[in-house]
């Protein structure tokens, strides 16, 4: 079967990283994002962490996972053929598509919002998402590993009445991104919180729908605390609420490797998958970028999480106490490689060498 790349933008990039309990935004330099993953590792490591969504979509998920990060990626590229956002860090966050990067003068935050995350991508899932399944436009979010809140930041934007929160536990990208994303909204932090606590705590507002994106939740690895996690969201949430998180997979994602992908703001984004133990699941990847005039920003970010499979994710979710839990996967574009953008439910899945997946938890 042909490997598909993901519109999803280099879904696997998207990852999150850190470390422990935290969360994080983007993919973390493997220091907190442990915690409670969206993580960024440096950015905690557990910050949205990027990590890793790899984006190199769909299935290139392995690698993807860089991708997912840019999972943003490989929706962005769903989203870069429609705005061609993504892939090339669909924001630009901050500085203009001409700006010279170099190792000394690039922001890794920038850098990893402009080549993996794809939020717009992500909200129209989410709210698709929720309309299909309960009738209505839900209006409050929770982010779990939140990072910079770039994601909760275009929830904002699409509707004055939508309110946010915000879970991490590395104050680094929070207050980057509380200085940089959120230009141009309406009371912004009025209507958006942030949290800096481990994403096992309770909302302030019940959440119709709660996310964890780019893999970042996999810094929980072992299943007692997964489960806890899952049961945690599922007791967190509205009564008609949706716990919706991305996971990625496919024979490419166990082989160690690099992937490479020039991002059109000026530099080269690097998913390295460093190692995979199949014993326990340990799985360690990195995040590098490299620059026109020679220099590198070596281990921007760092995640150490477990490479879980879907099958047993989902087992997990549905002995938390969801009444059901189904993967959304992405359709082929008329390439017959790349992924089209478009996510449907489906029993059986694809296997590809990589591909990335929405888990959709109800409640």
């Amino acid at each position: 079967m042909a490997k598909k790349t993901s519109s999803r933008a280099d879904s696997t990039a998207s990852f999150g990283a850190g470390t422990a309990l935290a969360d994080a935004g983007e993919a973390p330099a493997a220091k907190k994002r442990s915690s409670t993953t969206k993580a960024s590792t440096t950015k905690a490591s557990t910050t949205k962490a990027g990590a890793a969504k790899k984006g190199a979509t769909k299935k290139k998920a392995g690698r993807s996972a860089a991708s997912s990060a840019e999972k943003g990626t490989s929706r962005k590229n769903a989203a870069k053929k429609r705005a061609a956002k993504k892939g090339a860090g669909k924001k630009k966050s901050g500085r203009g598509a001409k700006t010279k990067y170099t190792a000394k003068t690039a922001d890794r935050h920038e850098l990893y919002q402009l080549s993996v995350q794809s939020p717009d991508a992500d909200v129209d899932f989410l709210v698709k998402t929720y309309r299909k399944l309960r009738g209505q436009k839900p209006t409050h979010l929770r982010e779990d590993f939140c990072g910079t809140g770039y994601l909760m930041a275009e929830w904002l934007r699409r509707n004055d009445a939508n309110t946010a929160e915000g879970y991490d536990i590395d104050p680094d990208p929070v207050e980057w991104g509380k200085a940089r994303n959120f230009e141009g909204i309406e009371d912004p932090f009025e209507r958006a919180h942030f949290h800096l606590e481990d994403v096992r705590e309770p909302s302030r507002v019940a959440p119709q729908v709660r996310t964890a994106p780019n893999f970042s939740w996999m810094i929980f690895t072992d299943r007692p605390t997964l489960l806890s996690y899952f049961k945690a969201v599922h007791a967190d949430l509205a009564a008609d609420g949706l716990f919706i998180f991305d996971i990625y997979g496919g024979f490419e994602a166990f082989e160690e490797m690099e992937e490479t992908r020039r991002i059109p703001a000026g530099f080269t984004y690097v998913w390295d998958q460093v190692s995979y133990h199949p014993a326990t699941g340990d799985y360690h990847c990195r995040i590098h970028f490299r620059f026109k005039d020679g220099t590198k920003l070596k281990s921007a970010f760092d995640y150490r999480w477990r490479l879980w499979n879907l099958p047993e994710v989902v087992d997990i979710a549905r002995e938390a106490g969801f009444s059901a839990v189904d993967s959304y996967w992405e359709g082929t574009d008329e390439d017959g490689e790349s992924g089209n953008g478009e996510f449907k439910k489906h029993a059986k899945g694809e296997n590809c060498p990589a591909w990335v997946t929405y888990v959709v938890a109800q409640k």
